[in-house]
């Protein structure tokens, strides 16, 4: 179901930032300034920022990394590099498309609560007592030689695949895990199966 963007940023995040847009900065200082937040992290990033007819921003954020990523962990990935007071300033009633190389704003697909909530049971229901992808998952994280979480996915697919979910059910799969929390490899873990083993050693140690 490909879906606009802004609608997913109401469904999934609520209202609050989406509201009137404010005009301080010209585009260019503002995509000078999403330059300065993003680019230590994502270096060869690119911006633009194009107003349409009604004034409203549209943010196109173009990265080579975001080819591993579904759209919905880009959009997490990015807000996360954003000061928040910036973003309740300059970024509300914007629109943001975050592609990889290629890709077009409508080529973006999501999942919209609905969809989330009518599958989101039966999904957790499979990966935490029909198969054991918790634990393949989780022997991996803490075994004598760890592997290194990137921040996708690549260990659960890589899993997943060997367990015979083809590339659909992997899309269903992780837009729920996304809607619980886990965005890649090490969150899915702490966050969504939190009796795994690496999950109760990060918790504790988070105690200390």
């Amino acid at each position: 179901m490909k879906i606009h963007t802004i609608l997913i940023l109401l469904v999934l995040f609520g209202t609050n930032g989406i509201s009137a847009q404010n005009n301080k900065m010209t585009n260019n200082q503002l995509k000078d300034s999403l330059y300065n937040f993003i680019k230590p992290t994502y270096p060869s990033i690119e911006i633009e920022v194009n107003a349409d007819k009604n004034g409203k921003n549209h943010i196109y954020f173009t990265e080579k990394k975001f080819e591993l990523l579904y759209p919905q962990q880009r959009y997490h990935y990015l807000i996360h590099k954003i000061p928040e007071d910036f973003y309740n300033e300059y970024l509300q009633n914007t629109v943001w498309y975050e592609l990889a190389p290629d890709e077009k704003p409508e080529d973006l697909d999501y999942h919209d609560e609905e969809t989330i909530k009518s599958i989101k049971d039966i999904i957790l229901e499979i990966l935490k007592a029909k198969t054991d992808f918790v634990k393949k998952l989780d022997s991996q994280f803490i075994k004598n030689d760890p592997v290194e979480c990137f921040g996708d996915f690549r260990h659960s697919k890589s899993i997943l695949t060997n367990l015979g979910f083809n590339e659909t059910e992997q899309f269903d799969i992780f837009h729920v895990l996304m809607h619980e929390g886990g965005y890649c490899d090490c969150e899915l873990l702490y966050n969504v199966f939190r009796e795994s083993e690496y999950s109760k050693n990060y918790w504790k140690n988070r105690k200390k």
